[in-house]
């Protein structure tokens, strides 16, 4: 770029010292007359004079423009110099808050509402310095405020929504949150807040509606989606059993069945619908099916009911085909316990329960031990030595919530300790004991059956 000047500057002068050299080469005068007043002159004094008066007449432009602009220049110089200190008063102000410090934050959030004519960028400093200083009103204030700009409008739902909910108006928060979603639903917030709220409303077919628009967006994934929307369908199967539509129900649990079969509560509910549509045969298919995946032991009272076998002795072989299903889980050996105390089967109760309870029973294998050993006639120390392990025994499963670990006596879609949707499992808080390796299980029932 140097070079590049240098080379400009040479060919100016080149081009003024030929223009010198020809003029000195053709000498000439110049005669000017003006009322009596007469002017002569060379060619290139008169040259020079023009080019000293363009000067001239440039120069007085150019004060004159700095004179009539001077005080516009010092305005516009002081009002950047206010806007600068109004920046550096919202990077105090948004430093305070990330350090908790309400106070300051409120301080310096004044402090750049004045100095800045800009209310959106100054109101999210604000509305989180009210929060901090636990100024609820002015919190909704500025986030209420934020709202007149599309370019902040969407923080100022986010931030009206989460005032809501701490305040306890749901209604409130579930208004905003389907404003937020029109505006932005591709954010993964927005609709994971709205499908919650709408779930925890029982609003379940708009909370389908959420959930499929945050599939196609990519914003919940194809698994999660599927189970959720496979309880959701049995939560809306529920709706139209209680407005007395059998049909609608029964349709909705298949389509819930067909999604998640996995999920004993949509197993459940499907099979519990076909039973009373007295399709019993069906049922045990469905029961026979999600045993497979995943047992519990309102499936096998379900799986008796369909079978409609009301002889003790039977039904432990129809227990004995649901649980060929998926015999190593412990559900299956408690199933067959149950059915066999229930028999009277005190030998075969008591195999399956230490085959179930492993080498570390839990509560549930030390009562029935209890239970059988009193049924069957034994002394009260073993009794008494069963119930003292149940004591100290690993907990057995339940229905725990998968986001806040709370635990429910029965399944629920919406927990109601953190209110997440679809987060409850059948599951143990840790070890529930191990299902003996199979050759300690075939010594196991060598030794029942010589007792019997």
């Amino acid at each position: 770029m140097t070079t590049l000047r240098v080379l400009i500057w040479f060919a100016v002068a080149a081009v003024t010292m030929l223009g010198a050299v020809w003029l000195a080469e053709r000498p000439g005068t110049v005669t000017a007359e003006w009322h009596g007043w007469r002017l002569d002159s060379s060619v290139g004094v008169l040259l020079v004079a023009l080019i000293v008066l363009i000067g001239l007449c440039i120069g007085g432009w150019l004060l004159y423009r700095w004179i009539v602009g001077a005080p516009f220049a010092l305005l516009e110089g002081w009002g950047e110099s206010r806007k600068k200190r109004g920046y550096r008063a919202l990077t105090q102000g948004l430093a305070a808050v990330a350090a908790g410090d309400g106070a300051e934050a409120q301080k310096y959030a004044k402090k750049a509402e004045q100095l800045l004519a800009e209310p959106p960028i100054t109101l999210l400093l604000s509305a989180q310095a009210a929060q901090l200083a636990g100024d609820r009103d002015g919190a909704n204030r500025a986030f209420t405020a934020m709202l007149e700009d599309e370019h902040t409008a969407f923080l100022g739902l986010r931030g009206l929504i989460g005032q809501a909910l701490r305040e306890g108006d749901q209604a409130k928060a579930l208004a905003y949150a389907e404003r937020a979603f029109r505006l932005k639903p591709q954010t993964p917030w927005v609709v994971h807040s709205l499908f919650d709220m709408q779930a925890q409303t029982g609003q379940w077919k708009a909370a389908q509606e959420t959930l499929e628009t945050g599939q196609r967006r990519k914003v919940v994934t194809a698994d999660k989606g599927r189970t959720l929307k496979a309880l959701l369908l049995v939560e809306r199967s529920r709706a139209a059993e209680r407005d007395g539509n059998a049909a609608d129900a029964l349709t909705l649990a298949r389509e819930a069945f067909a999604l998640a079969p996995e999920r004993i509560a949509v197993t459940q509910h499907f099979a519990g619908l076909q039973i009373k549509a007295g399709d019993g045969k069906r049922a045990q298919k469905t029961l026979e099916r999600g045993w497979a995946l995943a047992p519990h032991p309102d499936l096998a009272m379900l799986y008796l009911e369909a079978s409609g076998e009301n002889d003790p002795l039977k039904r432990i072989g129809v227990i004995r085909r649901l649980v060929a299903h998926n015999e190593n889980d412990i559900e299956s050996q408690l199933a067959l316990a149950q059915a066999s105390l229930e028999a009277n089967l005190w030998g075969e109760a008591r195999r399956h329960l230490e085959i179930a309870g492993g080498t570390s029973p839990p509560v549930r294998v030390c009562r029935l031990m209890a239970e059988v050993e009193e049924r069957s006639g034994a002394e009260q120390a073993k009794v008494h030595d069963w119930l003292a392990r149940a004591a100290d025994a690993p907990a057995d499963r339940a229905w725990r919530c998968g986001a806040c670990a709370a635990q429910h006596e029965t399944w629920r879609s919406v927990c109601e300790s953190c209110g997440a949707f679809g987060t409850l499992q059948w599951r143990a808080p840790g070890t529930f004991g191990h299902v003996l390796p199979p050759e300690t299980r075939a010594e196991l029932e060598f030794a029942g059956n010589d007792k019997k």
